[in-house]
């Protein structure tokens, strides 16, 4: 492969790693209880296997590949080639400033007080002179966004990641993660809708939104893609818990 190629791969992977965790408002039952079903294996099966779940993954892995060719990506494709480029941008702001209320609990609880004040600030700024969120006025006067999650804040106090595990519809996890993504929902201003048909609409926008970020990436997905994207997202959570990109083996590309 030549080196401008692979300088490609390099740079788009480095991006890869600098998107927040999957987020995609659900009844944190979901995450919660498949937390406690996996923390029924035993610990010194995780110890000498690096993915003793790698079966059950795998075919999780499968499931999810299928419904996103069936679903999420026809339909992320569909938006961004109907979609003027402002609007999306709104849109993706909408829901960026809605993420700051978990971003700032968990920075709350972290005992990140700085950190704390310029999520909150982004959130009052933004929802006011931001019509809603929908212009990142925020990020112009100096408070940039942040990413947290309380998978991170578990990180934090010392919780070790556990095995991973391969979500239906959310994907790519840890044991911690999983448990950390159903405390988070819990913060999800969404949920706070009493109309449930606003509340379901805003959501699927969501989901697609999310997706049609990852739409550049499609393409990295090299070899085994069970494997490929196991790695990739054990390397972004060592990214956001660590704060550091980790080395990327050249001989991977």
């Amino acid at each position: 492969m030549s080196i401008q190629k692979i300088l490609s791969h390099v740079a788009a992977s480095k991006a890869l790693l600098g998107l927040p965790m999957r987020k995609v408002p659900s009844p944190p039952g979901a995450a919660l209880a498949i937390f406690f079903i996996l923390s029924l294996a035993a610990p010194t099966a995780w110890a000498a296997n690096d993915d003793p779940l790698e079966t059950v993954n795998r075919g999780t892995h499968e499931f999810n590949r299928v419904i996103d060719k069936l679903l999420f990506r026809p339909l992320a494709a569909t938006y961004v080639t109907i979609t003027p480029k402002f609007v999306r941008t709104g849109v993706n702001n909408f829901f960026s400033n809605l993420d700051d209320v978990r971003v700032g609990l968990n920075h709350l609880a972290q005992l990140e007080l700085n950190d704390a004040a310029n999520d909150f600030g982004r959130l009052l700024l933004n929802s006011t002179v931001g019509v809603g969120g929908l212009i990142d006025v925020a990020d112009t006067v100096g408070l940039e966004k942040n990413r947290e999650d309380f998978g991170k804040t578990l990180a934090h106090y010392g919780v070790d990641s556990g095995p991973y595990v391969v979500l239906p519809f959310f994907g790519p996890s840890t044991l911690r993660d999983a448990f950390g993504l159903g405390v988070d929902s819990l913060a999800e201003p969404l949920r706070q809708l009493d109309h449930v048909p606003s509340r379901n609409s805003l959501a699927g926008t969501e989901a697609v939104d999310y997706r049609s970020n990852l739409l550049l990436f499609d393409d990295l997905v090299i070899g085994d893609s069970y494997l490929f994207l196991k790695d990739a997202y054990l390397q972004q959570r060592e990214y956001v818990v660590n704060g550091e990109y980790p080395d990327l083996a050249f001989e991977d590309f």
